[in-house]
C-alpha cells in the first residue's frame, strides 16, 4: 500500500501580499474564532478584520524581512524528515500556501492510500491540531489517515527544547532568573466550552522540560491575541511586569508551542516584550528555535514509526 507523511500547520504569510488573504482564511474559521455572529456574517466580518489589520500588521513583517520564515522551515522539516523516515512527506498549511486543499488533492492523484498526519504542532488543542485533523478528514476521504494528536510527552522533543534552553542559563544566578514558557494563547471558549486540554498540555511540557534546570523557577504565559474575544492569561507581557516586581533580574523565554520562528517569535517576542523588559530593566534572552535540529527531526520520525505501527 502506497504511504506518507503529512505535516500540517495553520501557515503565515511568506511575503506581504500573502497577509490579507491569510487573515481572512484565519478569521473565516468559525471553529477557531467565534465572533458571535450568526454564521451568515463571518466571512463578512472576517473580510473587514482582514482589510483593516493588514496595514496594521505589514510593518511587523517588514520588521522581520518582508515575510514569516515559517512555511520555508516547514518545508525543510518536511524535507528532513523524508531523509530520516524513506516516506514521501508533504506538508499544507490551512491558511497560507501551500494550502491542505492543494496538498490533498496531490495526494488522492498520486495514488497514496495510507497517510501518517502529525501537525507541527506539539501540544493539542481544538483549535489547532483539531482544525488541522478537521481539514484532513474532510479532504482526504477514502484515504487511510492515522493522526497524531499530541507529541509534546516525546522525550526528544523535549530534549530538543532543554539543549536550546541550556546555553541561555548557562552563568546566570537561580535566584534571580525566572525561566518563561510563553505559549500561543486560546480563546477561552475553548477550555470552558470544549474542555480544551491545551493548557494542562502547555503545562506538562513545560514541567518535563524544567526538570533538567532544578534551582530556576519557572512561569507559563500566553501571547498572540487576536479579535474581540477573550483569551487565555497572564499576558506574556503582564508576566514580566510580575517577575520584575517578584525581584527577577534575569528572564529567559522559550516559545514553548512553537517548533519554528514566525512573526510571533521574531516580532512579538523579539520587539515587542523585548522593548517591555528593557523599561523593566530586566536581562532578557529569548532562545532561538532551532527547526533543523536533529533532535526535532528523530522526534518526528518516532511519532511517524508509533502511527506506521498501530
Amino acid at each position: 500500500m502506497k504511504e506518507a507523511v503529512l505535516l500540517t500547520y495553520m501557515g503565515a504569510p511568506s511575503n506581504l501580499k500573502e497577509i490579507k488573504p491569510f487573515l481572512y482564511r484565519l478569521f473565516s474559521d468559525r471553529d477557531l474564532i467565534n465572533f458571535g455572529v450568526p454564521a451568515f456574517l463571518q466571512k463578512p466580518l472576517a473580510y473587514l478584520i482582514a482589510t483593516f489589520r493588514t496595514p496594521k500588521v505589514q510593518p511587523q513583517y517588514q520588521a522581520i524581512g518582508g515575510g514569516s520564515p515559517l512555511v520555508r522551515n516547514s518545508l525543510q522539516q518536511a524535507e528532513l524528515l523524508a531523509k530520516a523516515t524513506g516516506l514521501k512527506v508533504k506538508c499544507g498549511m490551512l491558511y497560507s500556501e501551500p494550502l491542505l486543499e492543494v496538498v490533498t488533492k496531490e495526494i488522492k492523484e498520486e495514488g497514496y492510500k495510507k497517510i501518517y498526519h502529525i501537525t507541527l504542532y506539539p501540544q493539542f488543542s481544538y483549535g489547532t491540531v483539531g482544525a488541522c485533523i478537521r481539514d484532513v478528514e474532510k479532504q482526504l476521504k477514502g484515504v487511510e489517515v492515522k493522526h497524531c494528536r499530541s507529541w509534546c510527552r516525546n522525550p526528544l522533543y523535549v530534549k530538543w527544547a532543554q539543549e536550546m534552553i541550556r546555553p541561555y542559563l548557562k552563568g546566570l544566578n537561580p535566584n534571580k532568573t525566572a525561566l518563561l514558557f510563553s505559549a500561543h494563547s486560546l480563546p477561552k471558549y475553548f477550555v470552558e466550552e470544549k474542555r480544551d486540554p491545551y493548557p494542562e498540555e502547555v503545562k506538562e511540557s513545560a514541567q518535563l522540560i524544567a526538570s533538567a534546570f532544578t534551582g530556576f523557577r519557572w512561569f507559563i504565559s500566553y501571547q498572540s491575541k487576536v479579535g474581540p474575544i477573550e483569551w487565555l492569561e497572564p499576558s506574556t507581557e503582564e508576566t514580566l511586569r510580575e517577575l520584575k516586581e517578584m525581584g527577577f533580574s534575569s528572564v529567559v523565554v522559550f516559545p514553548i508551542s512553537f517548533v519554528s520562528e514566525h512573526i510571533e517569535t521574531l516580532y512579538e517576542l523579539d520587539v515587542e516584550y523585548k522593548e517591555v523588559a528593557k523599561e523593566l530593566g530586566i536581562d532578557y534572552r529569548r532562545v532561538r528555535l532551532k527547526h533543523d535540529s536533529p533532535l526535532l527531526i528523530e522526534a518526528l520520525k518516532g511519532e511517524v514509526e508509533k502511527l506506521r505501527g498501530e
